[in-house]
């Protein structure tokens, strides 16, 4: 049934369908029902603001949201669509692209990928021709064996890392962040904010778990800072994120509007019918 597959077209999609992941991660916050923290908001200052908004962030464990992301470089990247994850018991994710396009190759019917604490399923027209089924299957544990030791568990820890459920922690490490304007999102007031961070000042308001997984990503990128801008609402909550990130390698632009923080996230792994299970050898190549 695979002989067909070679690995670098499989690469492609699970680096491509990775680096939508982890790039919509990093230019995240949230928006929901987290507890409104408490003191004046009339004085506080925009820094002030961005602190509590971090603070927030923390309490946070599931969201969705609506994005899209621009990316310049070798491997140049179009992706607009939804995300939804939760962080407990174990992680649990789908992206659902329905515009896609990697490396000047638009994916007929766009992409989806369900991720798990062991493996990554991913619907794509391509595969289906080449097995009958819907999803394919990668078990991290293949794909590890496939490339010579790449650990795909330890990337999905990444991309966990990198969710607006962290990300949003990250603009705490901003010096320099000034009130835009105002403005309703969703029928909600919001107060808008810009500013720029330093990514290792960012990345030090992160558990140290997360840092090394994330700090590679970002130093192969070669990305030293990131512009920002960020729609709070009253309850120091993001509604939207605009992110901007300068590379060696690559530019990347993201815009996100989070639609629920903190509330249920349903995701139906594939059934096993409609699902083709790809071993090791496929992969190679």
């Amino acid at each position: 049934m695979f002989s067909r597959f070679t690995g670098r077209p499989l690469q492609m999609a699970v680096a491509a369908g990775a680096v939508a992941v982890l790039a919509a991660g990093c230019g995240a916050s949230h928006s929901g029902a987290a507890p409104r923290p408490s003191g004046s908001t009339s004085a506080q200052t925009a820094q002030q603001a961005i602190q509590l908004a971090a603070k927030n962030a923390q309490l946070a464990k599931s969201f969705s949201a609506t994005f899209s992301m621009h990316v310049n470089g070798p491997s140049p990247l179009d992706a607009s669509g939804t995300m939804r994850e939760t962080s407990t018991p174990s992680l649990l994710a789908d992206a659902n692209f329905p515009t896609f396009s990697a490396a000047g190759h638009t994916l007929p019917g766009g992409m989806e990928e369900i991720l798990t604490s062991s493996a990554i399923y991913i619907r794509m027209g391509a595969f289906t021709q080449m097995t009958g089924k819907t999803w394919i299957k990668l078990p991290y544990s293949e794909i590890s064996r496939a490339t010579g030791g790449l650990n795909l568990s330890q990337l999905v820890q990444q991309a966990q890392s990198s969710s607006p459920l962290v990300q949003t922690q990250m603009l705490a490490g901003a010096t320099d962040v000034r009130v835009v304007g105002h403005g309703v999102i969703d029928g909600v007031p919001v107060t808008e904010y810009s500013g720029s961070y330093a990514m290792a000042a960012a990345m030090a308001r992160l558990p140290a778990s997360f840092r090394a997984k994330f700090g590679q990503a970002i130093e192969r990128a070669g990305i030293g800072s990131a512009d920002f801008k960020v729609w709070l609402d009253d309850q120091h909550q993001a509604r939207k994120v605009v992110v901007t990130e300068d590379g060696s390698t690559m530019t990347e632009t993201i815009t996100m509007v989070v639609t629920s923080v903190n509330q249920p996230v349903t995701v139906q792994l594939p059934p096993a019918s409609e699902t083709a299970t790809i071993p090791a050898s496929a992969l190679k190549g």
